[in-house]
């Protein structure tokens, strides 16, 4: 009996014991509703604050037409605008230091709020709450403002910057020669306004009271449309550098003429699309300047002759006689190159050596009045001798001047109109003229050449043809000249060959 009554208090113990858990547990859950539900209400009624007051004031962090309007009433917002406005002043600030200013004043500034702050104060219950009280809000409403455009325009177009002395064109960047090569030459901004962009900087200026309007950030200049940077530039430079880096010399005997960079630059262009061309009729003209320098051919010369007298000798082919066309072909091939060279013109006909004396020391003189003939090889006389030029009577006179040996030809036949003559030894140098073998003649010199004369070739003895033959060659200079005074030359005044 005792031990069942323990029992059933043990077990009523423990059941007191759980319900009084649960008790606590639950008047805690109750605490804590409670509180949240306290929490939640302070927090409503913090937003419903927040929201009432909001209503009828602007969000932290806001500006309206560049004013500060944090936390304002629609009173006060009005307000500070309107102070703003009445002492606006926009500067306007330019390159090469130039400054303008407008004056709120001048163009008649002044607000016209309406309904804008309310609607303003109404758009901003849109944005998500607490975002829009934190976030930053710029308004910018045009129509708050009000001045008079034809005074502003009529304002903007006395400006500084729209003077024609400060309208400067802006420039190019553009490609130099300097001394040894080119270089970029940087592009010049200028500071030509453009008018349709400035009307509208700096009306959106005004809109918004900035306070300063810069028209270089504005974009209101006239840009250069190429710039240093600009890769087609560098292309063409070193186009450009390759081509004038061109070193051609000339050697006229002991004179130089030299071609390179400092000439050929002049002849470089650079098109619109950065082509680089040279120019043909420079170089034509050059070759001009080189064959007119340089050509002897057919010019006037002094010459010294045998007897001692020194004549003016005209007329001939004989001399320097440069292929022009052909000589502009090469070199211009070669500027293209970029080539470094010494270079030979091309010739239609070359003389012994260059110089005033072209002539050199190896020429036969031939003395048409006294029929005499001498032959100098390297200085030394080889040969002279008596002989028949062209029939005076028939007109078919020698020509004077000086010409070069054609070429020589053994064994010829010699045509005409009215002659077909076979010859040995035949060496023309004017033409259909030159000096052969006559073997049908008795006798040379004297005046045998007055009425039966040649048809202008020189007839020589057949002996000293031959031997005239066996040392000349193509090129070698013939002067033919008249002498008077020499007709009936002393034996002692010519001189003889051993």
């Amino acid at each position: 009996m005792t031990t069942k009554t323990t029992n059933k208090t043990k077990n009523n113990g423990r059941e007191n014991s759980t319900m009084s858990r649960k008790r606590r547990k639950s008047r805690r859950m109750t605490r804590i509703l409670l509180l949240d539900a306290g929490i939640l209400c302070a927090i409503l009624a913090i937003y419903l604050i927040f929201a009432l007051y909001y209503n009828t004031h602007f969000f932290s962090n806001t500006s309206v037409n560049g004013v500060d309007t944090s936390n304002m009433t629609l009173e006060e917002a009005e307000k500070a605008i309107n102070e703003q406005v009445s002492t606006y002043e926009l500067e306007i600030l330019q390159r090469n230091g130039i400054t303008d200013a407008i004056y709120g004043v001048n163009i008649e500034l002044h607000t016209v709020f309406d309904d804008s702050l309310t609607d303003l104060i109404a758009q901003q219950q849109g944005l998500l709450w607490p975002k829009g009280l934190f976030q930053n809000q710029e308004y910018d409403i045009g129509t708050m403002l009000s001045y008079d455009e034809t005074v502003l325009e009529d304002y903007i177009d006395i400006m500084n910057c729209l003077k024609e002395e400060n309208m400067i064109e802006p420039v190019n960047a553009s490609i130099a020669y300097i001394e040894d090569g080119y270089v970029i030459v940087p592009e010049e901004q200028g500071s030509k306004v453009i008018k349709a962009k400035l009307y509208e900087a700096v009306k959106e200026a005004i809109n918004t009271l900035q306070p300063t309007l810069s028209l270089e950030e504005a974009g209101c200049y006239e840009e250069p449309l190429v710039t240093a940077d600009d890769t087609r530039l560098s292309d063409a430079i070193k186009e450009l550098d390759r081509i004038a880096g061109t070193k051609i010399t000339y050697e006229f005997g002991e004179v130089t003429e030299i071609l390179d960079g400092t000439k050929i630059n002049e002849w470089l262009s650079v098109d619109q699309n950065y082509q680089v061309s040279l120019n043909a009729d420079k170089i034509k003209e050059y070759v001009d300047y080189i064959g007119k320098t340089y050509n002897s051919f057919g010019r006037l010369r002094t010459f010294t002759t045998t007897y001692g007298d020194v004549l003016k000798v005209e007329g001939g082919d004989y001399g320097w006689w440069m292929d022009r066309p052909s000589e502009v072909k090469e070199l211009t091939e070669l500027i293209m190159k970029g080539e470094q060279t010494l270079k030979k013109p091309i010739y239609f006909q070359t003389a012994q050596q260059y110089g005033e004396d072209d002539i050199g020391n190896t020429y036969v003189e031939v003395n048409l009045t006294a029929q005499h003939l001498f032959f100098y090889k390297e200085g030394e006389l080889i040969l002279e001798s008596d002989f028949v030029s062209g029939n005076l009577s028939k007109d078919y006179g020698t020509p004077t001047g000086t010409y070069p040996i054609q070429y020589k030809e053994n064994e010829a036949i010699l045509v005409g109109e009215d002659y077909e003559t076979p010859v040995k030894y035949w060496m023309p140098f004017n033409k259909n003229i030159g000096f052969h073998d006559a073997v049908w003649r008795d006798e040379f010199g004297k005046d045998i050449y007055l009425t039966s004369g040649s048809h202008g070739c020189i007839n020589m003895p057949p002996k000293m043809a031959k031997k005239m033959f066996e040392h000349i060659k193509r090129g070698v200079a013939v002067v033919v000249y008249e002498l008077p005074g020499t007709e009936s030359i002393e034996e002692e005044k010519i001189p003889t060959v051993e």
